[in-house]
Parts: structure tokens; sequence; C-alpha cells
């Protein structure tokens, strides 16, 4: 029983450190997107290059795939969760977790689209700012 209460205790805690991550994520390519309208605004947004505009472009679609993609792994979170609290409602016979299922996997593709998105995005942003330095 001891250990089973300790695994419980770690996956809990994965989920925790999870959905920190996805917050952190979130607002770092939220913020990212308020960067962009204000570096925009400026006088400096007449000088770019072509090559810098279309760098601008990717990380700007990019950052806001990103929290697009979060704010729709947050949705599809939540409707796990009510997933499984209507399954363990029900007799044990009658459970279900099939549904459960294209859950847990579209959550977990759009966690490493999500990862996939906002590395790229922060590439395109140091491609960006390093062919401003030189």
């Amino acid at each position: 029983m001891a250990a089973e209460n300790s695994a419980q205790d770690f996956h809990k805690l994965a989920k925790d450190a999870g959905n920190k991550l996805r917050a952190y994520i979130l607002s770092y390519s939220s913020a990212a997107t308020g960067i962009f309208f204000l570096a925009l605004t400026g006088r400096d947004a007449q000088i770019f290059t072509p090559l810098q505009k279309v760098l601008l472009v990717i990380a700007l679609v990019l950052y806001v795939t990103t929290a697009v993609l979060c704010l729709i792994e947050l949705r599809v979170d939540a409707r796990r969760f009510f997933h499984i609290a209507a399954q363990l409602e029900r007799d044990y016979q009658d459970r279900s977790w099939a549904e459960h299922e294209v859950y847990k996997t579209r959550r977990l593709g759009l966690i490493y689209g999500s990862y996939v998105s906002v590395t790229l995005a922060t590439a395109a942003m140091v491609a960006f700012l390093i062919s401003r330095i030189t």
C-alpha cells in the first residue's frame, strides 16, 4: 500500500510539473507575440532585410501556433478528466476507457507539437537577432 501511495504521489508530481511547463510555454509564447507588436511599431521595422522579415513572420506564426496548441491541449485535458470522472461514476463492468485513450493520444500530440513549435519559433527569433547584429 505504501508503494501505491508513493507511485500516486509521483504521478501527481509529474502532472503538476507538466502543467507548470505548459503554463510557462503558453506565457512565453504569449509574451513573445506581444513583443513582436512592440518591435514592429517602431522606426526599425522599415529597415528590415527580406530575410529578417521572413524570420520575423516565421517566428510570429510559430509563437501564435504554440499558444493555440497549448490552449487546445488544456481543453483536451479538461475533457479527458471529465471523461475519467464520468467513467469512475459507472459500475466497474460498464466502464469504457477507449475515449480516454483518444484524449491521451491527442493531448500527447499537442504537447509535442507545442514543444516543436516553440523551439522553432525561438530558433527563428535567434536567427533574426543574429542577422540584426551582423
